[in-house]
C-alpha cells in the first residue's frame, strides 16, 4: 500500500492475507505491536477455523514495510496510521462486502487500534486487544510527571534516545525452551515453537528491541491519555493480557508464563474504561499471549473463537 511521503521519504504499508475460510461469518485486521511484524500464523489460522477471514498489517516503517531510508517504527503522531488503516479496511471492503470487522492489536499495535476505533466511531464490530500498551506501566501519574520533561526534550531534540532499560528476558524467551537452560515442562512438546524457537526474522523483531526516540514516546503517552480521559467504543472489547507481571533481572521459568514488558494490571484497569461492554481475560502467558507455551495459546484462541461468536456473531 503506497501511503503519503514524510519527512524521510516514501513510506508504504504492506497488508497479508490468510486464504479465507469457505463462508467467512466476519473479517479480522491484526496490528503488530512495536519491534515487531505479523509472523504469527498460527493465530491466522486458528481464526480462519473460527470463521473469520484473516488479514494483517504490517504498518509503516515495520517489518515488510521497512524501507532502508526509515528509522525503524518511527513516527511521532500515532494517528498517522490511520492512513494505512484505512485503505486496509477499504481494500477489505472490496473484497469481503458487507461482513462485520473487528480490528485486534497487540502492544503498541493495541493502543494504536483503540485510538483508531475512537476516532471511527461505528465501523467496527468489536476490537481484540492482547496486551495493549493502553497506559504506562506505573499508570498515569508517572505519565503526568514524566511527560513535560518528554514533551521539552522531544522539541529540542525529537530523536534523543530515552533510556529504556529492560531485562532482554522477552526476545531471549521467544529462541524457545530448549534453550533456555531451564528444565521442559511436561508435557510440551519439542516441535512446538515455544521449545523450538518462534521462526522470527531479526531484522524486523530485534532481541534487544531498538533506540526510543523522545517524540516517538511523548506521542504515546499523549495516546495514553487519550485513551484515559476521552475514549469509549460503541463496540464490545476483549482485553487480554498476562496473569501476572515480571521484571526482575533474574533468568527464570517465571519469564515463559509472565509479561515482562508491560504490567498487566494496568492494561486490564484503563481496559474497563474503553467500552460498556468489556471482556477481560487472562491467561499465564508472555507478553504477546498467542506467543506463550501450547496449552495457553489453546486458552487464548478459545477464548477469541467464543468471543467473537458471544459478541460479533
Amino acid at each position: 500500500i503506497e501511503l503519503i511521503d514524510d519527512a524521510e521519504g516514501p513510506c508504504v504499508a504492506t497488508l497479508v492475507r490468510a486464504r479465507p475460510p469457505s463462508s467467512p461469518r466476519l473479517t479480522v485486521l491484526y496490528l503488530h505491536g512495536r519491534n515487531d511484524y505479523f509472523f504469527q500464523t498460527e493465530m491466522a489460522d486458528r481464526l480462519r477455523q473460527a470463521g473469520a477471514a484473516f488479514y494483517a498489517l504490517d504498518m509503516r516503517k515495520y517489518g515488510r514495510s521497512l524501507r532502508p531510508h526509515q528509522t525503524i517504527g518511527y513516527t511521532d503522531d500515532l494517528s498517522v496510521y490511520d492512513e494505512e488503516i484505512g485503505e486496509a479496511i477499504e481494500i477489505i471492503r472490496s473484497e469481503r462486502d458487507d461482513e462485520p470487522i473487528v480490528l485486534a492489536g497487540h502492544s503498541t499495535g493495541g493502543l494504536i487500534a483503540t485510538l483508531w476505533a475512537h476516532r471511527h466511531p461505528g465501523v467496527l464490530a468489536g476490537l481484540i486487544l492482547n496486551s495493549a500498551w493502553l497506559e504506562m506501566q506505573s499508570m498515569a501519574a508517572w505519565r503526568g510527571a514524566m511527560a513535560p520533561v518528554i514533551g521539552r526534550i522531544a522539541s529540542r531534540n525529537p530523536m534523543w534516545e530515552v533510556p529504556s532499560g529492560g531485562t532482554g528476558h522477552y526476545g531471549r524467551s521467544l529462541a524457545g525452551r530448549a534453550t533456555s537452560g531451564l528444565p521442559i515442562p511436561e508435557g510440551l512438546s519439542a516441535d512446538d515453537p515455544s521449545v523450538a524457537g518462534w521462526p522470527i526474522i531479526q531484522e524486523w523483531k530485534r532481541p534487544e528491541s531498538y533506540p526510543v526516540p523522545a517524540s516517538w514516546l511523548e506521542a504515546i503517552m499523549a495516546g495514553h491519555e487519550t485513551v484515559e480521559k476521552d475514549v469509549h467504543l460503541e463496540c464490545p472489547v476483549l482485553s487480554m493480557v498476562s496473569t501476572s507481571a515480571y521484571v526482575d533481572e533474574e533468568w527464570c521459568e517465571r519469564v515463559f508464563t509472565s509479561d515482562t514488558v508491560l504490567d498487566p494490571v494496568v492494561i486490564a484497569q484503563r481496559s474497563l474504561g474503553l467500552s460498556d461492554l468489556v471482556t477481560i481475560a487472562r491467561f499465564p502467558g508472555k507478553h504477546d499471549l498467542v506467543l506463550s507455551d501450547a496449552p495457553v495459546r489453546e486458552q487464548v484462541y478459545a477464548t477469541m473463537r467464543g468471543w467473537l461468536e458471544a459478541f460479533v456473531g
